[in-house]
């Protein structure tokens, strides 16, 4: 990936708070290696400033307003963006760390994590490795990815609109399939998940991390 006229690698930080953007971005500029060339607060700017911008790296919050970082990851796969991403996140779940790994991240970070970590992460991704906060359990993100795959591409975004509460027949116009192609994902979806019911379904989303809860406390 190409470096920025100084030498430093680019990055675009995606994050719906500018304080925790602002921060991020003198982290990043005291280290030196790195140089902050855009910013976005929600996943569709994001797009556009990776489309623009093109830059080696992303760091990228998941729960943003208008497009969260789940999506923005989806559609930057089915861009071909070759920036490697870095998701920085409060979520601690394994599931949505699989989740993320699964759309395409080649990082995922704790917001608790130190300083010395970030740099580590970042450095790994752009050198082609996986990078999974120290405090996680990579072996059991690794047998979630493994779940995960149970479930096609089509499946799991059925399985998300039905959780976000859309009838078979909008789920058919959303994805522009016919309504007995979306009545076949939903049954196929059931059998896959041994679930009899919507609530069943929607606590599956949950499991297999389509659904982001939010966080208290």
């Amino acid at each position: 990936m190409p470096l920025t006229p100084d030498g430093r690698r680019s990055i675009v930080l995606v994050d719906d708070h500018a304080l925790v953007r602002r921060g991020l971005a003198a982290l990043l500029e005291t280290e030196g290696r790195f140089a902050v060339i855009a910013e976005a607060g929600d996943g569709e700017a994001a797009l556009a400033a990776l489309a623009k911008h093109q830059p080696d790296a992303v760091i990228l919050d998941l729960s943003m307003p208008r497009l969260d970082g789940l999506e923005t990851l989806r559609r930057l796969r089915r861009a071909g963006s070759r920036a490697r991403v870095l998701v920085l996140s409060m979520y601690d779940d394994e599931q949505f760390v699989a989740r993320a790994l699964g759309l395409g991240a080649q990082g995922y970070l704790l917001k608790d994590a130190m300083d010395d970590e970030l740099f580590e992460a970042l450095d790994a991704i752009l050198r082609g490795k996986r990078y999974l906060s120290r405090s996680l359990d990579a072996a059991r993100i690794a047998s979630l990815e493994g779940e995960r795959s149970t479930l096609t591409e089509r499946e799991r975004e059925v399985l998300q609109l039905i959780a976000a509460g859309h009838t078979t027949h909008e789920v058919a116009r959303i994805l522009s399939i016919s309504p007995h192609t979306a009545t076949r994902h939903r049954a196929n979806l059931m059998q896959k998940l041994d679930a009899h019911n919507q609530v069943e379904l929607v606590r599956a989303a949950v499991v297999h991390g389509l659904i982001l809860m939010p966080k208290t406390g």
